[in-house]
Parts: C-alpha cells; sequence; structure tokens
C-alpha cells in the first residue's frame, strides 16, 4: 500500500563497532581495492573497476578510484556492495564513527546513497545526498548520528554504495567515479525541551489524530512496513510525542477508520526539528470505494522549510489542497523528510480542524471624498481605478474573495500570509502625489504591513534599480482602519515613477483575514495660505508635552495629527474656535498638524517632549 516512493528494496541501511577496515581508499595495499565488489539492479550488472583517477587534482590527488557505470537500463538505485564480513570486518555506529565521507566524480546531479547492512540483512536503509558538481571531484558528507544506538546499526559486516540514486531516471549511461570513503566522529543532535504549545480550539471544531489535548480518532499504524525511519513514542516536558530518526519517509494509516474531513477547514501539526531543511507532507483519499489503488485516489503534497531547534505550528487550508478533489476517505498521510535516511524529526498535535467563526464588516468603508483630479484609484468605487494586473499575484500565500460589504465592492483575503498586486504592465509614476491610503477591516490580524515595490527606470523586477519600501500597522480590530502613509516619508522608494508592485502581509501569517477598499494613491488639497493664515490665530506652545492649544478666527472643522511616517495617530472634529487638544499619550518625537477650517487646510510641524 506503499503511496510516497515505489521503491521495494530489500537492501536496507545500517550502523557502525568492533573491526572496520577504513578508510576506503581503493590504493594498491590499501581497502577496496581487493574486496568483492557485487552490483545489483544494474541490469547486466557490469562490475565495479578499480581505474586510475580520471581527474587526481585537490580536491582529490589519488591513484586509483572506483568506478561505477550507471546504466540508463538499470534501476534508480542501482548499486555495489562488499562482501559480508570479509571486507569491511564487523562494527557498531557510535559516536567515534557517525559521520562518513566519500568523494565522488560524477556526469549528473542525483543522489548518492550509502547504506550498512547486518548479517542478517537487518538495515535502517540508506542515506542519500545530492552532489553539487559535475565531472570534478567533491566530499559529500553523510550524518548517521542520529541512528546511534539503532539495533540496526549494531554488529555492521557489509557497506552498499548507490552512486547514482536517480529516480528521475537516466538519459543515458553515467559513468561514476568514487574514492576516500573514510568515517569520523558526529555530533549529538539537538533535542526538544519544551512541548509543542497545547492547541486551544474547541473539541467539536477538531478531528485529533494524535494530541493530548483531545480524544483522538483511531489510527491503525504511525509508522507503516514500507516506510524509510525509526519510531519511537516519547515524552517531550510530560507531552506525548512521536520521534522518527533516520528518516526518509513514513506513513501513517487510517484505512480501517476513514476520516471524511468534508466540514474541516484546516490540516494542522507541530513540528520540531534539528536538522531537516525541506520537510514534505501528503494527505491521501482513497475515493469512494474505500480501496488503495482503486483508480479513484487523489492526494495532495505540501513542502515547507522549517525553522530549527524550535516548534512549527503547521496550518495548511484545505481549500489549498487543490490535489484533494474528493475528502471523505482519507485514509493516509505520508511524512518525509531530507536529507533523506538521516533526518530526525519531532511530530505532536496532528489534527483537521475548523476555523473559529470570525467577525465581518457590516458598514462599507468611509467613502474618500478627495476631488478625482488629486487621486490615482487603484481599488474605488468613488474613482475611474487605473488598469490592475492581478490582486493576487500566483506566488501569493492567500485566497482572495472579491465580495460586497453594505453594497461596496471589497478585496476580502483569507488564510492571508502575503499577498501580492501588480500593475506591472501598467506602472505607475506617483512622483506628485503626497500620501497612499488604503482602509483595511480585520477580525484577527495582530500586525498588517504593506509594502510598495518600484521597478526602476529599467521597469523590470530584479533589474538592478528596484527599491521599495514597508510599512507596519496594528490595526484596530473589527472595524475599518484608514490607513494614510505619506509617500515622502517612505525613504526606501528612492524612485516613484515605476509602482510596479503593491504586497500586503499579516500575522498571523497563514490565518489572518483582511478586508481591503479604497486603494489609492492622492494628493493633499491645495491650501490656500493667505486665506487659512487670516484664520489661523495659533497653535501653542510648540514644544509641548500634554496639551495643544489651538485658537482661530472661525470655528476649526477637523484636527488630523500625522506621526513621522505620516500616519494618522489623532484625529478631532471640535466645531470650535479655541481648542484643547490632549496630546499626552503620543510619543515624543515630530508630528504634523493639519487644522481644517472653512474648507482651507493648514499643515505646522510641532514637537512632542
Amino acid at each position: 500500500m506503499k503511496k510516497i516512493i515505489t521503491l521495494t528494496l530489500s537492501l536496507l541501511i545500517v550502523s557502525i563497532g568492533f573491526s572496520q577496515n577504513a578508510p576506503i581508499d581503493f590504493e594498491t595495499g590499501g581497502n577496496g581495492a581487493t574486496w568483492t565488489w557485487t552490483t545489483f539492479e544494474n541490469a547486466t550488472n557490469p562490475a565495479v573497476e578499480i581505474v586510475n583517477n580520471p581527474s587526481s587534482v585537490a580536491p582529490n590527488t589519488s591513484a586509483k578510484v572506483a568506478k561505477f557505470t550507471a546504466l540508463q537500463a538499470g534501476q534508480p538505485w542501482a548499486g555495489c556492495e562488499s562482501q559480508k564480513t570479509v571486507d569491511l570486518g564487523t562494527f557498531t555506529l557510535s559516536a567515534s564513527n557517525a559521520t562518513v565521507k566519500i568523494m565522488v566524480y560524477k556526469p549528473a546531479i542525483s543522489d548518492v546513497g550509502i547504506k550498512f547492512i547486518r548479517a542478517d540483512n537487518g538495515s535502517t536503509g540508506e542515506i542519500k545526498v545530492a552532489n553539487t558538481k559535475i565531472n570534478e571531484w567533491e566530499e559529500l558528507t553523510f550524518n548517521f548520528a542520529p541512528l546511534i544506538g539503532n539495533p540496526q546499526m549494531t554488529d555492521i559486516v557489509q557497506i552498499a554504495i548507490f552512486p547514482d540514486f536517480n529516480l528521475a531516471g537516466r538519459g543515458a549511461d553515467n559513468i561514476c567515479y568514487f574514492d576516500n570513503i573514510r568515517f569520523t566522529s558526529g555530533s549529538a543532535l539537538a533535542e526538544p525541551t519544551a512541548a509543542a504549545t497545547t492547541p486551544t480550539k474547541p473539541a467539536a471544531d477538531v478531528i485529533s489524530l494524535f494530541s493530548n489535548a483531545y480524544t483522538n480518532v483511531p489510527v491503525d499504524t504511525w509508522r507503516t512496513s514500507w516506510s524509510q525511519g525509526t519510531l519511537t513514542d516519547i515524552q517531550v516536558a510530560t507531552d506525548d510525542v512521536k520521534r522518527y530518526s533516520g528518516l526518509d519517509f513514513v506513513g501513517i494509516e487510517m484505512v480501517a477508520n476513514q476520516l471524511d474531513i468534508d466540514s474541516m477547514e484546516m490540516f494542522e501539526f507541530d513540528l520540531w526539528t534539528p536538522n531537516s531543511t525541506s520537510f514534505r507532507f501528503k494527505v491521501v483519499d482513497f475515493g469512494a470505494n474505500g480501496a488503495f489503488g482503486g483508480g479513484d485516489d487523489v492526494e495532495h503534497e505540501t513542502i515547507i522549510t522549517p525553522t530549527l531547534n524550535g516548534w512549527n505550528h503547521v496550518a495548511v487550508p484545505i481549500a489549498s489542497m487543490t490535489g484533494l478533489v474528493t475528502k471523505s476517505n482519507i485514509a493516509q498521510l505520508i511524512f518525509a523528510s531530507s536529507p533523506a535516511g538521516s533526518s530526525v524529526v519531532y511530530i505532536d498535535n496532528v489534527m483537521f480542524s475548523k476555523n473559529a467563526v470570525v467577525a465581518e464588516p457590516t458598514v462599507a468603508a468611509p467613502t474618500p471624498t478627495k476631488a478625482a483630479a488629486n487621486v490615482i484609484s487603484l481599488f474605488s468605487n468613488a474613482y475611474t481605478n487605473v488598469p490592475v494586473d492581478t490582486w493576487r499575484t500566483s506566488w501569493s500565500a492567500a485566497t482572495l474573495t472579491e465580495t460586497q460589504v453594505a453594497g461596496n465592492d471589497v478585496k476580502k483575503y483569507t488564510g492571508l500570509d502575503f499577498v501580492g498586486i501588480e500593475m506591472v504592465a501598467n506602472q505607475l509614476d506617483i512622483t506628485t502625489m503626497d500620501t497612499f491610503e488604503f482602509d483595511v477591516w480585520t477580525p484577527n490580524s495582530t500586525s498588517f504591513r504593506t509594502k510598495l515595490v518600484d521597478f526602476g527606470a529599467d521597469s523590470a523586477f530584479a533589474g538592478g534599480d528596484d527599491v521599495e519600501h514597508e510599512v507596519t500597522i496594528t490595526p484596530t480590530l473589527n472595524g475599518w482602519n484608514h490607513v494614510t502613509v505619506a509617500v515622502s516619508a517612505m525613504t526606501g522608494l528612492t524612485t516613484k515613477s515605476n509602482i510596479a508592485q503593491l504586497i500586503f502581509a499579516s500575522s498571523p501569517a497563514g490565518s489572518s483575514t483582511a478586508y481591503i477598499d479604497n486603494v489609492l494613491f492622492s494628493k493633499n488639497p491645495t491650501t490656500s495660505v493667505k486665506s487659512s493664515t487670516k484664520e489661523l490665530v495659533g497653535i501653542y506652545p510648540n514644544p509641548t508635552s500634554n496639551v495643544l492649544y489651538i485658537q482661530t478666527a472661525s470655528n476649526v472643522q477637523n484636527i488630523t495629527i500625522y506621526n513621522a511616517l505620516g500616519q494618522v495617530v489623532l484625529a478631532s472634529e471640535p466645531n470650535s474656535n479655541n481648542v484643547n487638544l490632549n496630546i499626552m499619550s503620543l510619543p515624543m518625537g515630530i508630528y504634523t498638524v493639519k487644522v481644517g477650517i472653512n474648507g482651507n487646510d493648514t499643515f505646522t510641524k510641532i514637537i512632542k517632549e
């Protein structure tokens, strides 16, 4: 019932100890040259040859090396192995020999595999590392340290080498050379000391496979017979955890108790690893017949790059798993990791879940009132919008829904980590604009970021002259936030005539919801200095630490205070000609005060002490 990699190898991996014949250098009088090497799974199985070094320059100046011809007709896992006991001797994997190094010279990029085997054919499987150079010598390092103490890594009597482990298939015969196999000390890997955060979703909204926080549904096995990895049930800070060591891939099955996740919205789990550079997980549905290979199986795989030595909470919207066209017979999960065969991962809180019902806006954002001549609108029912290529690029991590709030068109982003909006075909010149504005409504964003990107004079992404500026706000939840940023405060935008990208991002990443409206650039209205200065009597004291006094001949309709980033930090509509404005809550700094009187605006800089 194997799903992820269809290998039925009878060759498995193992460990290192008593009397080891190493290094294996293939030189006259050394190890390897006179050993009995047997080839396998390589079509006609041409013999391993001991030949002159094809390139005896640094880093490998050896005279003799081993030559293995991986035939195009051979299996991807074609390889060679030493004679048991006689050649390698007998040893046990330990801290003194758990790092294995081999030099390779190959015509193609592919995995190289090393496997250790006991006299009874016991093994933990091969560890694979890919070469990065073609037709030159390169030393590869294999970390067997996670397998120290594994019973299959005692009394090792044989080594198997897979010089061209090429699952993609070979376009031709590949002549591969290998040399200087040596064993050195391996360092111990870090382990988690703190438990993963306990999930808090209501039990009614969860199908839990493994978590101390819930009653778990039945799982047939957490390690299928076709898995390549060792499972150990452990505890971390008294919390039950699954530990997979020597991991290439592992199958988890619920065949006898298949899951219907049609009503669920998320697949979640917690992952801790000291060395996984790439982690893959696959969800498999066996279809209406409930049987593997019945013709209606579907699946979806996701790849992440985990943060090392800390818990990663992985939460993936099921709607984004486009391969899962059916979801009522979930029978398998598959975890896989690189480096294959030596990864160590700790798994907890594996579950499907519903998202909590979140609030939604019921009133529209305020309609902007600036004159159309002073606005470049990307999205607003109040203006004619300029062309936008897309409101969600292909590289975005979010779902876009075009919706309406109280009859007003709105962009709704769910599952938001980040989203790209592009105007590449119609780049904007905002050199005459004063502000960048938009309205955002969110029920759960704790930090919201927006970035503007100018592609520069060549109008091309990554052309060497791209510039950008990012602004972060802490939005008020469950209400419209009108964000106004002075273009002059975007110091990273050293050019502004080829604006081609706008990026929104939010925390918590991957689960934020944001409604966006009235995205525009604008000019501040032209102020009549003569009129406004006649109206304005005074703004004092300046500097001030608590109260700002504003006295005018006519009533003040509105007062707006902007911080150095151009963001609104205080607003008032006093309708008075004698205003005492409390600014004690503002941090120390320089602010711009806009006073609106009889349709005219006056701008004054103040210092808050």
